[in-house]
């Protein structure tokens, strides 16, 4: 690596009406090294990221590249610069096979991004070839896009990003929705193509796994300001970021349900949550034999699975396998299914979404959808239902505003904040708040701990233990094992539209090599 910083970041600032989101930050980065910046949801990497990619203009500060002051360049001329970037959701031309999308960034690098529709297809092709082997897709080459793996769009994504020879690469989340070792795979191809050609990676990242494993060095912002920097180990011993950022991991104790298995072999009584109010079901959700389509794909070819009142099940499987799917299904969101879906007892296969939502199914998706020119009260007032009972007369607690936010905290400071002025994790909370306004009696949550901090993610561990205690059933779309491990009572894994493992959590939480058949972890 370079004696010299390739990359400095001078005292920046920038504020968005009275929030001061970043507040003096300074970096520096060498040719050759990785610099993981990280942070709370809401601590400004976004913003700073964004900052020094051109995507924002700072209020103060400058942005020097090998010496060279870049402040408030607009991408393009950045791109002409030097610097390249990916995105958290892969930006790639589906329909494009994997060649042809290296190809554009080919015809682009040269110059010549306005005559694509003449020569793409023999643009270079064997550069195009040269990279795509460098991150492992030469055999893929003529594939269209749309039928890779996700962790494969993510490896092309860097080849598309490394066809301008950049000397400074912005990864915004590059690991988010991938499997373990998919995760280590990348980072460490990332690794290896950055030392090879003296290219500095800036990259922001939730899984820690990631950041201590694989960063040279590691930037910690709270509340826009830098509170520490140095190299991975010295980060992860610093107290004051374990208190911000890392949390002290999860409170396993309160998930009974992972406690060992009693002298009768059957798992202990989920909490005694609040089910003495709860009338005594078989099941609240009972799915069989579900068969769902995308167009022509066939995804999902014959689940089957239950969800009892005040129970956490919890879907988990590689990329690909139909976790979100399956939850689209039950929602009613997806045009083509077939197969049975009761809830209490009553058949809503085939009923519009509202109707469904409406009987008392809250969906949570992983993309959010919040609405972003509404404040978080307003939010909240879109979700709204009124108050519901079990099929019995028994009333079901109300969920109110007051009573949400006192189950996220962050939520309560910021009442009137449009929710496009929120971090990931904070519009994540409000998702979920949103839902819960709609009182349901099952909740689907898709993705619950994904790209948020570690620290809202035991909020979000809480806030399910609370909906458990007032008897709710959880159907639970997840990809961390801890997070599940936390929170479920089972765990039902899917691969390829089927489920092909099923076990109480705390079996599968110990059990290696279903882990490592079905997971990859």
């Amino acid at each position: 690596m370079s004696a010299e910083p390739l990359l400095r970041v001078e005292g920046l600032h920038k504020a968005f009406g009275g929030v001061q989101a970043v507040q003096g930050l300074s970096l520096q980065l060498r040719a050759g090294e990785l610099l993981a910046l990280i942070g709370p949801n809401g601590a400004g990497k976004t913003t700073s990221f964004n900052m020094v990619g051109g995507q924002l203009v700072p209020d103060a500060g400058r942005v020097l590249l090998a010496g060279q002051d870049i402040t408030g360049a607009s991408p393009r001329r950045l791109a002409r610069a030097g610097v390249a970037r990916t995105f958290q959701i892969a930006q790639t031309f589906l329909s494009f096979t994997v060649l042809q999308n290296v190809q554009l960034a080919l015809l682009a690098a040269d110059g010549l991004a306005w005559r694509w529709w003449r020569a793409a297809d023999r643009h270079r092709a064997a550069d195009a070839l040269a990279l795509l082997a460098q991150v492992g897709l030469q055999a893929q080459a003529q594939r269209p896009c749309s039928e890779l793996a996700y962790g494969d769009v993510k490896r092309l994504e860097l080849a598309v990003a490394l066809a301008r020879r950049p000397r400074l690469l912005l990864m915004d989340e590059p690991t988010a929705g991938m499997a373990p070792a998919e995760r280590t795979r990348l980072m460490q191809l990332v690794r290896q193509i950055a030392q090879g050609r003296s290219m500095a990676v800036l990259f922001t990242e939730h899984s820690m796994d990631v950041v201590f494993g694989q960063a040279d060095r590691v930037a910690v912002l709270v509340r826009g300001q830098l509170l520490a920097e140095g190299l991975p180990a010295q980060i992860q011993a610093d107290a004051r970021v374990q208190e911000a950022y890392l949390g002290g991991g999860f409170d396993r104790s309160e998930n009974e349900s992972n406690n060992p298995l009693n002298d009768a072999g059957s798992r202990p009584k989920t909490s005694e949550i609040s089910r003495s109010a709860v009338p005594v079901q078989a099941s609240l959700l009972r799915v069989q034999e579900l068969h769902a389509w995308y167009g022509a794909a066939h995804i999902l070819q014959g689940v089957s699975l239950t969800v009892a009142p005040g129970e956490v099940v919890a879907l988990m499987g590689r990329n690909g396998a139909g976790k979100s799917t399956t939850l689209k299904s039950i929602a009613g969101l997806l045009a083509r299914t077939r197969g049975g879906i009761d809830f209490q007892g009553q058949s809503i296969a085939g009923l519009p979404a509202h109707e469904i939502a409406r009987a008392g199914v809250g969906y949570v998706p992983e993309e959010r959808r919040i609405f972003t020119d509404l404040t978080v009260l307003q939010n909240l007032d879109c979700g709204r239902q009124p108050p519901r009972r079990w099929p019995d007369g028994t009333p079901l607690a109300p969920w109110t505003v007051e009573r949400l936010f006192a189950l996220f905290p962050n939520l309560a400071e910021m009442p009137h904040r449009p929710g496009g002025r929120m971090s990931g994790g904070e519009q994540q909370m409000l998702t979920v708040a949103r839902t819960l306004m709609g009182q349901p009696l099952l909740v689907l949550l898709d993705e619950p701990s994904e790209g948020v901090a570690p620290l809202i993610v035991q909020q979000m561990a809480r806030a399910i233990a609370e909906m458990k205690r007032q008897g709710l059933g959880i159907l639970l779309c997840e990809q961390n094992l801890h997070f599940a491990e936390a929170v479920a009572d089972r765990a039902c894994v899917l691969e390829k539209g089927r489920i092909v493992h099923e076990a109480p959590m705390a079996e599968l939480a110990v059990d290696a090599a279903a882990r490592r058949l079905y997971l990859e972890v």
